[in-house]
């Protein structure tokens, strides 16, 4: 006995719907299948304590729930972050804005333009022993300071300098290596050497000098306008990925926050990436980087990068006549194009 199919032909609006649902699901299949946006980011030194929050967004899934696959990688150097970011070997770096500044000047045709300032405070600086009497920078006068020659402390010495009433080539400087710069000091080879304040100051310590004997004159105590690293990036990039730059600087302002509140956490997130890190010694740098140049009185009032125009300019100027380059204009230099909701910038008090 057959068994009888009765067959319904499709109307027109059925084949519709079907195809419209059809279409639906092919489109939510793409969209949740879609590759989350690849960022190759370059720090601006090997990974030690002021690094560590860079670390964080990996290891409190900030990156992954953003959407954002971020490849992070050690830096040698601000002047050598800018130049792979230049070249396209990385599509975001950590850098010195005063060494991307230079760069520009000597590069416009390849030109960055920094988006999230991190270290609101400079991280250059003057480091002397107690026994010689420098307490301010006008009392350099006269001294030897020791630095390699690109140092950026010692290259931006004038701004230092001007802004304390004295002639920059009152001091004599002698050339070291970098590896050599702190054993200068404590062997009272040099009256002073200049370094990134924090660096400067673990590695005096650490080479036996007493901390009670450590005088750090930081250049943003003592009237210099400079601001100090933050994130770069070419500006075609930036203008094809906003949203995903808006992310990344969401991400590393709460690596911030959260080495503010939990030291630990972020060194932990460190010693994963770095297996022989010295807790104790990074941990202290670390926190040196976040008060002195990070969490300052002005990012507590205003929230991070967030830039006083008049210093900018200020510090525009001052960078040029050191560096003997013409003043950029600021919107060459910084754009807040690429920042998040302002709520999100506030670091812990």
């Amino acid at each position: 006995m057959k068994t009888s199919t009765t067959r319904f032909p499709l109307t027109r609006l059925c084949r519709s719907y079907l195809l419209a649902v059809m279409t639906l699901a092919v489109v939510s299949g793409h969209a949740s299948a879609q590759s989350p946006t690849k960022i190759r980011f370059a720090a601006d030194w090997a990974f030690q304590g002021p690094q560590a929050p860079f670390l964080l967004p990996h290891e409190n899934g900030c990156y992954a729930k953003a959407g954002l696959d971020v490849t992070t990688d050690r830096g040698f150097g601000s002047g050598d972050t800018v130049s792979k970011v230049a070249s396209g070997s990385y599509d975001v770096g950590f850098a010195d804005i005063n060494a991307m500044i230079e760069y520009n000047a000597r590069q416009p045709a390849a030109k960055l333009i920094s988006f999230f300032m991190i270290y609101d405070g400079a991280a250059l600086s003057i480091v002397t022993r107690k026994d010689t009497g420098i307490a301010k920078p006008a009392d350099l006068v006269g001294k030897t300071i020791a630095a390699p020659a690109g140092d950026a402390s010692r290259r931006l010495f004038p701004v230092l300098a001007e802004a304390n009433g004295f002639d920059a080539d009152q001091v004599k400087w002698v050339n070291v290596s970098p590896e050599l710069r702190e054993s200068m000091l404590v062997r009272k080879n040099a009256d002073a050497i200049s370094g990134a304040s924090f660096t400067a100051y673990i590695g005096v310590h650490a080479g036996g000098l007493p901390k009670d004997d450590i005088v750090v004159l930081r250049y943003p105590q003592f009237g210099a306008s400079l601001y100090g690293s933050a994130l770069v990036v070419k500006p075609a990039f930036a203008a094809a990925n906003e949203n995903a730059l808006k992310s990344m600087v969401a991400c590393v302002a709460q690596g911030m926050s959260q080495s503010i509140r939990q030291p630990e956490v972020a060194i932990d997130a460190l010693t994963k990436r770095e297996k022989l890190t010295d807790r104790v010694v990074e941990k202290e740098r670390m926190q040196l980087s976040l008060d002195w140049s990070v969490n300052t009185p002005w990012v507590k009032q205003h929230g991070m990068s967030s830039i006083d125009p008049a210093r900018m300019e200020q510090s525009l100027k001052d960078v040029a006549a050191a560096l003997n380059i013409p003043v950029p204009p600021a919107s060459e230099v910084y754009t807040d194009k690429y920042l998040p909701e302002r709520s999100s910038l506030i670091l812990a008090k």
